[in-house]
């Protein structure tokens, strides 16, 4: 597990440090400015000719230092001082007075000639306010030279916390952060235009980043270990049941890749509940799978009892359309469910409409026992709590946060998924790439989550573990078959490889 920090927590874990543990800020800036000049001598020719653009706040400082390091090492730098701060931080003046005696080159006006390279060291990881007059025109101008292009912990001009554009903003080819990544850098479109990231430790300590613990999490591979065990005594019936209830007529493959997704990822047993038309192909597709279908909508009324009482875990929604019947489905699962449930695709736009026409539906929601995962994109998210999709994405946290509890985890689907019960901290998924943007990959995630929920993990784990090692399996088969040419039917597949 690694944090990743927003505006605010970077600059409490910053002062804690500085104020607290009496580390000088000094210090802190020269151990920045070494992390980025290790970034220069691995991919930098030494002789290349370099800008750097700099404000008078603490980034500037960094920009600085790493101008002289640069300057030691053989660079030809010049320096660029946007001066529209009235005031030089301490640290700022230090570096700027070196600079000075080592006659360094700081240029009037911004230069017209190109540069192998252009550093951006303006604002950094502060910045809350929309960029504008002296510093909108220079960050367009540096926007447009045909360079190299580094930012300095965060490009100039992305919100640290949420990824916004504030107004305008550095188009970095590479962002060098400290400490911890941030969550501009990784939520869109702050991620579109930050480049490849690096993190650079640079000596905050772990008691000051325990003491704040930023309230966003991610994964990495080390946390694969929170998935179920499996011991040599056992059996089927100690890896859980899972029903799916998935695929209507004609959408028998939501089903078969849900299903298929369940067995890949542990379960026991799975039982698919779907119509009498898609016997033929789940029997082909997944003879592994128990069937129970239904020939007409009274049938599957009777016969669904039953099935929720076998299981250990329910997912319902992939290919059951929108309809009164498939709502109706959805209210017997609800009342009757005594297991954790998934709820995907046609199963929340089905629940969107319920919750806002049926009071009874609402009551059975919010008071299901077990706990329920709802798997959203953002439009079915719009339908759920009844915002704009631009409203949403401009905050996917807090939008998580809004319909979110213990017994409710939200799983916001976007290219950075987020996954919250309520509580801080919430999970932030870097697995995944745009290969996976086919139809049917969450039908695959639905699966993978009922299997961790079968093997016995909790509600908030098998999502966040799920959507991880969803990631992981498109990205191992973007990584085989292009991004072109990802089909969801393949991410079960490679999931074998993650979980090997």
């Amino acid at each position: 597990m690694r944090y990743v920090a927003s505006r605010e927590e970077m600059q409490q874990i910053d002062a804690y440090s500085i104020n607290t543990m009496g580390i000088p800020g000094i210090v802190l800036m020269e151990k920045a400015a070494l992390a980025l000049e290790e970034v220069f001598l691995e991919r930098v020719p030494t002789k290349s000719r370099v800008l750097i653009v700099t404000e008078k706040g603490n980034n500037g400082g960094d920009g600085l230092a790493l101008g002289r390091l640069l300057l030691e090492d053989g660079y030809n730098v010049d320096f660029y001082e946007i001066g529209a701060i009235p005031h030089d931080s301490d640290s700022h003046q230090i570096q700027k007075k070196v600079l000075e005696q080592m006659e360094a080159q700081f240029l009037m006006e911004f230069p017209e000639e190109e540069y192998d390279v252009i550093v951006d060291a303006v604002f950094g990881v502060g910045l809350k306010r929309e960029v504008a007059g002296q510093h909108r025109e220079v960050i367009e101008r540096m926007n447009q030279k045909k360079a190299l292009k580094v930012a300095v912990d965060v490009p100039s001009g992305v919100d640290a916390s949420t990824g916004q554009i504030l107004g305008i903003a550095f188009c970095a080819d590479l962002t060098v952060t400290f400490g911890l990544l941030k969550a501009g850098l990784l939520l869109y479109p702050g991620a579109d235009i930050s480049g490849e990231v690096i993190v650079k430790e640079i000596g905050f300590p772990n008691k000051a980043v325990e003491k704040i613990a930023p309230k966003m999490i991610s994964f990495v591979k080390e946390d694969l270990a929170l998935l179920p065990e499996r011991k040599a005594w056992t059996n089927k019936g100690n890896y859980g049941k899972v029903l799916l209830i998935a695929g209507a007529k004609n959408m028998a493959g939501a089903a078969v890749l849900s299903g298929m997704a369940a067995y890949k990822s542990g379960s026991g047993l799975v039982r698919i509940f779907s119509c009498e038309e898609n016997r033929v192909i789940l029997q082909e597709k997944l003879p592994e799978a128990i069937l129970t279908t239904y020939d007409s909508e009274e049938k599957a009324g009777e016969i669904l009892p039953e099935a929720i009482s076998w299981t250990s875990v329910i997912g319902i929604g992939p290919g059951i359309g929108q309809s009164i019947f498939a709502r109706r489905l959805l209210k017997q699962v609800l009342a009757l469910g005594k297991v954790p449930l998934v709820i995907d695709a046609d199963g929340l736009n089905n629940l969107a409409v319920l919750l806002k026409n049926d009071r009874e539906i609402k009551q059975l929601f919010y008071e299901y026992k077990s706990g329920i995962i709802l798997t959203p994109h953002l439009k079915e998210m719009s339908r759920l709590i009844e915002e704009e999709i631009t409203e949403i994405q401009s905050n996917l946290p807090k939008a998580a946060m809004k319909m979110a509890d213990q017994d409710h985890i939200i799983v916001l689907k976007d290219a950075r998924t987020i996954v919250s019960d309520g509580n801080a901290p919430s999970y932030i998924n870097m697995s995944g790439n745009n290969g996976m943007a086919t139809g049917g990959s969450g039908d695959v995630l639905t699966g993978i989550i009922c299997g961790f929920l079968a093997g016995g993990l909790s509600l908030l784990t098998a999502a966040r573990l799920g959507v991880y090692c969803h990631g992981l399996a498109g990205d191992a088969a973007s990584k085989e078959k292009g991004y072109y040419s990802v089909l969801a039917g393949d991410l079960p597949n490679y999931l074998e490889k993650v979980l090997k």
